[in-house]
């Protein structure tokens, strides 16, 4: 088993966006879905988008929103972006040869 950490710091506005911007809901399995404003601008769009790509997010065409995996809370990863700017994330992957 090895246990890796990422920290992602997003851009200020791609911050702004997801503290202000983006609703947040806690799936019945565990899993929290992130709903963007559907006015923002594509790029934008796709900028945020990305930041919850690296945080295990996945796109959910019928839910038309960001789905993250379990054990990634959303409350937590809005107070460490207002803490500094950044969120890190950790995992434990067993790896085989």
């Amino acid at each position: 088993m090895e246990n890796f950490k990422h920290t992602i710091t997003p851009d200020p506005e791609v911050l702004a966006v997801i503290v202000t911007c983006t609703e947040f809901t806690r799936l019945e399995d565990g899993r929290a879905k992130a709903k963007l404003d559907h006015r923002l601008e594509p790029p934008l769009a796709e900028r945020t988008e990305n930041v919850f790509r690296e945080l295990g997010g996945q796109w959910d065409r019928h839910r038309s929103c960001m789905v993250l995996p379990e054990g990634i809370d959303p409350d937590r990863i809005i107070e460490q972006l207002l803490d500094d700017g950044s969120v890190t994330v950790t995992a434990t992957i067993a790896l085989s040869v």
